[in-house]
């Protein structure tokens, strides 16, 4: 478990600082799988519920995330570049800080240095950088990875929760979930990088 969120970790942070819509659109699909892995890992009998939640993990996130928003750019011959964060010094040691930030708090939270600490860690740092990312750029397609990152951080922490969930539940988490996904997709493919410029500029 531990060697799958230190991935995950690097994972989070890699996409910051290769500034690529597909290295961005990877990292998703890798945290997805990852997660999924996780729950494989603690669950080798999974009952109906966990099923779906690693179907949701695997699948939608792993797979159906990176298909929905990459056909999308594609589709506009967006350029590779594209950057999630602004690409200087000053954005990168924001990310760092952060970064230690989120251990801080997990230490607050549960001080005991365990799987479980390093979880809630990892999903902290998931947290704080999905924020930095809305809070830092106003292109479409920055702004649903970064709440797509807030999504999965939070489904990060719910892996911690021993609590069986309904089916019924579990089944409509999916069903929002990627129900909001076609939406990110939506708002990416209608509002052009060009036409998000132009409005930010009659914000300034």
């Amino acid at each position: 478990m531990t060697s799958l969120l230190t991935a995950y970790l690097l994972v989070l942070l890699l996409p910051l600082f290769v500034a690529s819509w597909r290295v961005s659109l990877a990292g998703l699909s890798l945290q997805g799988i990852l997660m999924a892995w996780m729950v494989a890992a603690h669950h080798p009998a999974p009952t109906a519920d966990i099923a779906v939640s690693m179907l949701d993990l695997a699948l939608v996130r792993g797979v159906l995330v990176p298909f929905a928003l990459g056909r999308v750019l594609r589709a506009q011959r967006r350029p590779v570049r594209e950057d999630v964060i602004p690409p200087n010094m000053l954005s990168w040691g924001v990310v760092a800080g952060l970064v230690m930030l989120a251990f801080q708090c997990a230490s607050w939270l549960h001080p005991d240095p365990n799987g479980e600490h390093l979880q809630i860690a990892v999903a902290a740092t998931g947290v704080l950088l999905g924020l930095f990312v809305l809070a830092s750029q106003t292109g479409t397609f920055s702004q649903a990875v970064g709440a797509l990152r807030l999504e999965n951080a939070i489904a990060l922490f719910e892996l911690g929760s021993t609590g069986h969930v309904p089916l019924g539940l579990r089944v409509g988490q999916v069903a929002v979930f990627a129900g909001t996904l076609l939406m990110y997709a939506h708002f990416v493919r209608r509002i052009r990088p060009a036409a998000a410029t132009v409005a930010s500029g009659r914000l300034l």
